[in-house]
């Protein structure tokens, strides 16, 4: 191992992977968030009635289909 020059300050290994860390917990946080905000999204439209155009719209179409 490499002799280290005097009064020159050694580098630490550790404080990159401390950053790595927070930015990973940083990004897991703000997927959780995203995966949060499209979930009540999903949610809120899910539960929403069919218009009866639409159901009117795919009847005409299926019985288009069956002939």
């Amino acid at each position: 191992m490499p002799e280290q020059a005097p009064g020159k300050p050694r580098k630490r290994a550790k404080a990159a992977v401390s950053d790595d860390q927070s930015i990973s917990a940083a990004t897991a946080k703000a997927d959780q968030y995203i995966a949060d905000q499209l979930k009540a999204i999903y949610d809120a439209v899910a539960v929403e009635p069919v218009p009866d155009r639409l159901l009117q719209l795919l009847d005409r179409l299926n019985d288009e289909a069956e002939k």
